[in-house]
């Protein structure tokens, strides 16, 4: 090829790689605003901020500078969706319940354990997605080849210790009152859009 044409080459393949982050960095903001939109729920703006600094460290930190390289950092993200699911889970309970008091402490440990549940099921189904990247597509991102199953199992332990670590703070809640940030969250979201 002419040097011509390589440059032209070149400066396509920039365009093409700041087109497509881009557009993934444009829509992945817009995934919880749309679910919101289409089960015609009220804005919960916590809610907005937390999934947008999420994505952010997770598409723009993570996939286009390539932080998962650094050490703790894809640590920090399954702990970070742990909480953030767990929080889903208080959400998704209240909703299917349409209300947020216990009439018993039994009814309160299924609570608990039905939030614990749902975020380690997650975790486990984002785990079997990095492995069918792995088998069909050679993609490996759970670290297969360098680390074994360890990579898969402290992702999954990092989102259930943080699935614990909020668990404490609603026992904590329900114990004495303490409210907290993520208290207030799943409230605000029963109070718009589910106790209304």
């Amino acid at each position: 090829m002419q040097e011509k044409t390589l440059k032209k080459v070149w400066y396509g393949s920039i365009v093409l790689y700041i087109g497509t982050l881009a557009f993934v960095a444009v829509l992945t903001p817009c995934i919880v605003p749309l679910i919101f939109k289409l089960c015609h729920w009220n804005v919960v703006y916590e809610i907005y901020i937390l999934s947008n600094v999420f994505t952010y460290f997770a598409s723009v930190w993570g996939g286009a500078l390539d932080a998962y390289r650094l050490y703790g950092f894809d640590k920090a993200l399954h702990f970070s969706s742990g909480w953030l699911i767990t929080t889903a889970a208080v959400i998704l309970y209240f909703t299917i319940k349409g209300d947020r008091k216990f009439q018993s402490k039994r009814e309160f440990a299924i609570f608990l354990i039905f939030i614990n549940a749902v975020n380690m099921a997650v975790a486990q189904l984002w785990e079997f997605y990095e492995y069918v990247m792995l088998i069909f597509f050679k993609n490996d991102c759970i670290n297969h080849y360098t680390q074994g199953v360890h990579d898969s199992i402290t992702d999954m332990l990092c989102a259930t210790v943080a699935g614990i670590g909020l668990t404490v703070f609603l026992v904590l809640y329900y114990k004495n009152g303490r409210r907290s940030f993520f208290v207030n969250i799943y409230e605000k979201f029963y109070d718009r859009n589910v106790g209304k």
